[in-house]
């Protein structure tokens, strides 16, 4: 078990706001949130298998993210990359391909800093509505980033640089 949680906070109206600690350098944890090689053995969450995964990190670049969820169906978001800041910050569009939320695009903000070794990830999603971002929340996202956030921990002493 890690030595750090995620921290999970709704701010204002419209954002959800996710932090997590790694102990591992900021260069390699930005690199496992943008490289479509790494992100199918983390963002799963342990519930599916990643079925299609591409990121195109070139401004207005398409990303997409498929996981097979067995008897629940298939998870499929997607969007384009806003901003890349390698290793500082991403931030991408998001929808979900799903009736109801299909509308809902969110904008995603993800940061990176380091000190003394461990990095922090935040990540801001702010979607259109309180609407949105309420049943965004409800969906259940603390305890599937926490899941996700977990594994790339587990992972993060295998890779390097």
């Amino acid at each position: 078990m890690s030595e750090f949680k995620l921290e999970f906070e709704l701010r204002g109206d419209t954002e959800i706001v996710l932090r997590r600690k790694f102990r591992a350098p900021k260069a390699l944890v930005f690199r496992c949130f943008t490289d479509a090689e790494i992100l199918p053995r983390w963002l799963t969450c342990g519930v599916g298998q990643s079925i299609h995964c591409e990121v195109n990190t070139e401004i207005a670049g398409m990303w997409r993210h498929k996981i097979d969820m067995g008897e629940n169906g298939i998870f499929d978001s997607f969007g384009q990359t806003l901003e890349f800041e390698p290793p500082n910050r991403y931030v991408r569009s998001d929808v979900f391909n799903v009736p109801v939320y299909r509308e809902a695009i969110s904008r995603e903000t993800t940061t990176f800093t380091e000190e003394d070794g461990v990095t922090t990830v935040e990540a801001v999603i702010r979607h259109l509505s309180k609407e949105y971002r309420d049943g965004h929340a409800a969906s259940g996202i603390d305890e599937g980033s926490a899941k996700c956030y977990e594994m790339l921990d587990a992972l993060l002493p295998q890779l390097s640089l």
